[in-house]
């Protein structure tokens, strides 16, 4: 099944914490626990509070973080689109209008919303299922996907025409460049490079990064290959150096200090704990 949902995730205090920006193919909803979010969401802020509900629609890109001061406890569900289109009916009347209407790119539900307590209370029992997996428990989990589509596209019919968005050419300039780091990551890049996979100038570039992902388009791409590389640090026995080399880092011990400057441990304590 074409469906995630996460075990709780936590950003702890003492250190600002981030998810990077980052867009999909499925609807996302994020649920937060304890704390609160912050979420930048197609350039613009918000704040997830404790008990909130964040919808985002596909494609819309979007980013999460915390401050140093709160811990923030979330859970999040993605569902792809697909896993509804083998019944066309349902996907055309009820799918494709939410998934095509860019005044419904995101919606932040309180904790006193009745959509959210509903949505909220399938999650609980979707995420109950996956722990104590009873006998075709499969069958219930698809079940329940279809009540929250069916929530979902409530909200949307009580929600339509009451955004009017314009289509976000920067936004679709934005992740054209960040497919093109997506994919070249590895290789030695400048910005010229990452401009020109744009075919954009430089000034251009910084602009969108700091519109899109608060950062600048070089820190952006370390960021990216520090989490690849942390990925390969929990996963994989090759050694350091070769992994940062992987990674795009010209020097071990360039790679060394920036990952000590975001996840604050050098990698070999990372691996270790």
């Amino acid at each position: 099944m074409n469906i995630n949902i996460s075990s709780n995730e936590s950003f702890k205090k003492q250190k600002k914490q981030c998810i990077l920006p980052h867009y999909h193919d499925s609807i996302e909803l994020i649920h937060v626990l304890d704390g609160c979010l912050h979420c930048l969401i197609q350039g613009k802020e918000y704040i997830i509070n404790k008990d909130h509900l964040c919808i985002i629609n596909q494609n819309n890109i979007h980013r999460i973080d915390s401050e140093k001061e709160s811990n923030c406890d979330f859970r999040s569900i993605m569902i792809d689109p697909s896993f509804f289109a083998s019944d066309k009916d349902i996907y055309n009347k009820y799918i494709e209008p939410v998934l095509l209407d860019e005044g419904f790119s995101q919606i932040i539900l309180s904790s006193k919303s009745i959509f959210a307590k509903d949505i909220v209370n399938i999650i609980d029992s979707i995420s109950d299922l996956k722990r104590f997996k009873p006998d075709a428990y499969e069958i219930d989990i698809v079940a329940f996907i279809y009540m929250i589509l069916k929530k979902l596209y409530m909200l949307y019919k009580s929600t339509k025409g009451e955004f009017s968005v314009p289509v976000d050419t920067d936004a679709l300039l934005y992740r054209k460049i960040v497919d093109f780091i997506y994919k070249n990551y590895s290789k030695k890049l400048s910005l010229d490079d990452i401009a020109n996979a744009g075919n954009i100038s430089r000034s251009k570039c910084c602009i969108l990064f700091k519109k899109y992902a608060q950062s600048s388009p070089i820190n952006f791409l370390n960021l990216y290959r520090m989490e690849i590389s942390a990925s390969l640090l929990r996963n994989t026995n090759e050694s350091i150096s070769s992994i940062a080399f992987a990674c795009g880092f010209g020097q071990q011990s360039y790679y060394n200090r920036l990952f000590l400057r975001e996840y604050g441990m050098t990698p070999k304590e990372y691996r270790k704990n």
